[in-house]
């Protein structure tokens, strides 16, 4: 069973430190998490970033590959450094969250699980029948059983 985490460690010294600090203030050497050893897992840079989000996200990301024993790095990312995508979060702290090639395809899969859990409305699949069409009039887009155009009006039959 894996140990849930919200703190790093220094591979060197082994003091702890929060999630917000990427050096050892004592050492200067990078922070692992609890159980990485150091100096067999690479750093950040050497490693795939499978996502930039909030606290939360990562931590909950962090926890699912912890489960499943892969070893992963999780590292404060300056908003100016963030993906575009990960400008959404506005001016929380991120963190990014990083494995080797080993890891890869399960982190996705993963953090496509936990995507699907916290934005419900961008994986909903239409059910069949249910494509949006648009209004023969102004072209608004209609929904399956609109009986009348929110746009223009026009009534269905």
């Amino acid at each position: 069973m894996a140990t849930e985490y919200d703190h790093q460690i220094c591979p060197s010294c082994k003091g702890e430190f929060t999630l917000a600090v990427t050096r050892c203030a004592e050492c200067d050497v990078e922070l692992v998490p609890p159980g990485a050893d150091g100096d067999d897992f690479p750093p950040a840079s050497e490693l795939t970033c499978v996502r930039v989000a909030s606290v939360q996200w990562i931590q909950a990301l962090s926890d699912a590959l912890e489960e499943r024993e892969i070893i992963h790095r999780v590292e404060p990312v300056a908003p100016e450094d963030a993906p575009e995508a990960a400008r959404i979060f506005g001016r929380v702290d991120l963190f990014g969250l990083y494995v080797d090639d080993a890891g890869l395809d399960l982190a996705r899969d993963l953090d496509g699980q936990i995507e699907a859990r916290a934005l419900p409305e961008q994986h909903a699949e239409p059910l069949a029948g249910d494509e949006a069409e648009p209004c023969p009039a102004c072209g608004e887009v209609l929904a399956a059983d609109a009986t009348e155009c929110p746009g223009c009006g026009l009534a269905f039959g």
